[in-house]
């Protein structure tokens, strides 16, 4: 059997998107409104973000045994994610209710459902699959005993493990020791520390102080401005290129799923950090989740791949 170079463990859900023309208030009807559902869940988003730049990606997860999660698992299979790892469940399908306002921002409300079946136990069915990977994706929209279970199987194997630390939550510093790269966006970092981080400087800073507790490399993303790089190596601030944003929902796992396939063939972290900068970026240009996730023929046009 052919190993899978990236493995991602995450959620599965059917995106319920309204374009607005801005974000509504708490007690606000907004009108005006389009709609469309798409796939999504970040760690389906992260499995075709890798798959798409072209190494083989598999998926590990559950949906429901309904109507969403078969539409979800042949649209993935279609992508080239290997689904084998991915359990039905009696739950329904995840679901999330996303909003876009017309400067590309978003606000997002997740119904887990049958996230939240995905178990240490699933993730011990899935051994083999992640020992034998290069890169290993997490994300925390599945319980925090599947993520662990998860970072131990690749750590123990020698696998390169990403913690992609969303949504936002408290997590203990065993759990951060286990990820060689810790990837949360500003507001992330901000609950991970304690400090708001709103501009470069307390971006370093929320770096910094995540790779002491992690020991591993951080990069902490900053939306259109792009990500603060810090690792045991060194540090340098990546300036995301000017884009035409419509719709970042995306745009972290477009990071992501391509900084997971950069280490995976070998790249240099910071250079990795670099394509990875750039695929999010690009992301943002095109609306819907997996629909704006860019392909390899797209990025190699943005930047040098050498893979």
């Amino acid at each position: 059997m052919k190993h899978s170079e990236v493995v991602v463990v995450g959620s599965i859900n059917m995106d319920l998107v309204f374009a607005v023309p801005q974000l509504p208030r708490p007690g606000e009807t907004a009108t005006g409104a389009q709609f469309s559902s798409c796939p999504g869940g970040k760690g389906a988003n992260q499995a075709v973000a890798a798959a798409r730049l072209g190494v083989n990606t598999a998926l590990v997860g559950c949906v429901g045994d309904d109507a969403c999660g078969r539409k979800m698992l042949a649209l993935l299979e279609q992508e080239g994610v290997d689904c084998t790892r991915v359990t039905r469940v009696p739950q329904p399908t995840g679901c999330a209710g996303i909003f876009v306002d017309n400067r590309g921002e978003n606000c997002i409300a997740v119904a887990d459902g049958a996230n939240a079946r995905v178990s240490a136990q699933t993730i011990v069915r899935a051994e083999a699959v992640i020992a034998g990977a290069k890169v290993l994706l997490v994300q925390l929209e599945i319980p925090l005993e599947a993520v662990r279970a998860a970072l131990q199987i690749a750590r123990a194997a020698g696998v390169i493990t990403i913690l992609d630390p969303a949504p936002a939550r408290e997590l203990d510093e065993d759990l951060l020791g286990l990820a060689d790269y810790l990837t949360p966006n500003a507001g992330e970092a901000s609950q991970l520390t304690g400090s708001h981080v709103h501009c470069w400087n307390t971006a370093a800073a929320a770096a910094r102080e995540l790779r002491a507790k992690s020991g591993g490399t951080v990069l902490v993303t900053m939306g259109k401005y792009g990500a603060f790089f810090s690792s045991p190596a060194g540090e340098v601030r990546i300036t995301a290129p000017r884009v035409a944003a419509v719709d970042s929902t995306a745009a972290g796992d477009a990071f992501n799923g391509a900084l997971a396939v950069a280490l995976a063939r070998g790249v240099e972290p910071d250079r990795a950090a670099d394509i990875a900068v750039v695929a999010g970026a690009l992301a943002a240009t095109r609306a819907g989740a997996q629909p704006s996730l860019p392909t390899r023929e797209q990025l190699a046009k943005a930047v040098a791949l050498p893979w």
